[in-house]
């Protein structure tokens, strides 16, 4: 049956011009394209490049331990708006929440694919994704929502301490200094989530967004073998809950015991998208790949964030996450999953008119890494330098060569763009950063 939005028209844009106290900087107006939609034209129908399109031309084959691996490269690049929520300097929380929501309705007008929002326990504005998740699909009216991640930070065992001691090849940037301090508190302090409440959560957002939802989830699990099997399950008791048909008959595993309910006692809202929404998991260390390719999940990267952030990956950064992508898939096709597997990064991004404010925005950025460094202890790269997979900064032709980068380097499907960069950018420029990305990237790509 076909799901008809029936949300009053008055919701689903947001208007902030009637919020007591809203400054006029944050009052949205509607976006207006510098030129025709690239996602429809005559040599477009329908806002997909065809099969004989220039990309599609450009076989795609990163191969893995077998020199005749291959999988089918897809034919466009899917643009998502990745946000903390973060309040900018001067903003009140309510402001914050107002421009936020703005900033999402403006990229579904503009035709990106998705809005995704990160939640972290206990940090930041947004400690509820669901909730927040369930406000951007009252606002907009064809984008995907998704969670980028929900952090399951404190899924833990009675007992079971922070874990500040890293294997090789976790990452250990929320293992250090105020960070781990944070961390530790609400992992201590905070009672672990439930599958069958969060499970009854996305279902709720699933509805209300008409099937727009979808669920990246992250377990923090550092490298360990037992907190990796824990995070498994635990999306395993939610994947029963959503497909169970008629009654809940329960959940026996390593982790989780749910003796039968009594009859007729169902486990509601079901998803509307069958058999439950996408789910995205983000890969927090390299131990990780290759049992979510084996178990069919599509994975989320952060790249090469070496010194700046806290890595074992180091200089070799790059080579050594092309490997890890490459067993990730080699994984994926032996476990004889259909489809592609599927690789998204979150990246910071910088869209400029001018090679000039390229630069400007560059210098501007790296002073302030270095002052953030600096504050906390940790190493920093002085020269602005990149590799591939740790940034998206420049003019729009350096910015799609840097998409093909992405694309061949690593097989990314999917981008995730973190335009709130610090002190470094305003509203303002972000907004105008969208658009530039909008007008002269994404016909590019798609």
């Amino acid at each position: 049956m076909h799901l008809v939005n029936r949300t009053p028209k008055a919701l689903r844009k947001f208007d902030p011009a009637p919020c007591h106290g809203v400054p006029s900087r944050l009052r949205r107006e509607p976006y207006v394209p510098l030129r025709s939609n690239p996602r429809s034209s005559a040599e477009n129908p329908g806002g997909r490049l065809s099969a004989n399109g220039p990309c599609a031309k450009k076989e795609q084959q990163i191969r893995g331990g077998n020199p005749e691996f291959k999988w089918e490269r897809r034919v466009v690049i899917d643009i998502g708006y990745f946000t903390t929520w973060p309040a900018k300097q001067g903003e009140s929380e309510a402001e914050c929440f107002v421009a936020g929501l703005n900033e999402a309705t403006t990229v579904d007008e503009m035709g990106w694919d998705a809005v995704w929002i990160a939640s972290t326990p206990l940090a930041g504005v947004n400690p509820q994704p669901f909730v927040l998740s369930a406000a951007i699909a009252g606002v907009t009216s064809r984008i995907k929502i998704g969670t980028a991640v929900h952090l399951l930070h404190n899924l833990k065992l009675p007992g079971e301490k922070y874990l500040t001691d890293v294997e090789p090849g976790g990452q250990t940037i929320v293992r250090r200094g105020v960070v781990a301090e944070r961390r530790s508190y609400s992992f201590d302090n905070l009672l672990p989530p439930d599958p069958i409440i969060i499970a009854q959560s996305v279902a709720m957002v699933d509805n209300i967004s008409n099937g727009r939802f979808i669920y990246g989830v992250g377990g923090d699990t550092a490298g360990d073998e037992v907190r990796r099997r824990h995070f498994l399950e635990f999306l395993e008791v939610m994947k029963k809950i959503w497909t169970d048909e008629g009654d809940y008959s329960g959940f026996e595993g390593e982790f989780y015991n749910y003796p039968t309910p009594p009859p007729g006692m169902r486990v509601s809202p079901k998803p509307l998208q069958k058999p439950y929404p996408p789910i995205l998991l983000a890969v927090d260390s390299q131990q990780g790949f290759v049992p979510m390719g084996e178990m069919g999940y599509r994975v989320a990267i952060r790249g090469n964030i070496d010194a700046q952030r806290g890595t074992t990956y180091k200089k070799e950064g790059d080579s050594i996450l092309k490997q890890d992508v490459e067993k990730y898939r080699q994984a994926w096709i032996d476990a004889g999953h259909a489809g592609n597997p599927g690789v998204a990064i979150r990246i910071p991004t910088y869209v400029a008119e001018t090679q000039k404010e390229a630069n400007r925005f560059k210098e501007a950025l790296t002073e302030e890494r270095a002052k953030r460094a600096a504050a906390s202890g940790r190493a920093t790269r002085l020269d602005g330098s990149s590799s591939n997979s740790t940034e998206m900064f420049g003019t729009p032709e350096e910015v799609v060569d840097r998409i093909h980068e992405l694309e061949e380097v690593f097989g990314v499907d999917e981008l995730l763009c973190e335009f709130h960069l610090g002190n470094s950018t305003t509203r303002e420029s972000m907004l105008q950063c969208m658009r530039v990305m909008t007008d002269k990237v994404l016909p590019q790509i798609k």
